[in-house]
């Protein structure tokens, strides 16, 4: 079993379900925790973040106002996401 296989399936289907509504880091990683078993590390779930935006599946992007940090889905990762179900 591959823990940061799995966040990355858990993040990429958990976006897809925000309709392309940008998501605060800070509660995605929650998210992760509250739904991956066992339990993730943070050091997991942020590789898991860094290996999708890399591949082109998330962008993470920074709000000026208030330097939020906020996830989305781009094409490809919605494609991917769609087939996971």
């Amino acid at each position: 079993m591959n823990p940061i296989g799995d966040i990355k399936r858990f993040l990429l289907r958990a976006l897809f379900r925000l309709n392309g509504v940008p998501w605060p880091d800070p509660l995605l990683d929650d998210t992760v925790r509250q739904g991956v078993l066992p339990r993730p590390l943070q050091s997991d779930i942020n590789q898991a973040k860094r290996e999708l935006e890399s591949a082109g599946y998330t962008q993470g992007s920074r709000d000026e106002l208030d330097e939020l940090l906020t996830w989305t889905l781009t094409d490809k990762g919605r494609h991917k996401a769609k087939q996971l179900g």
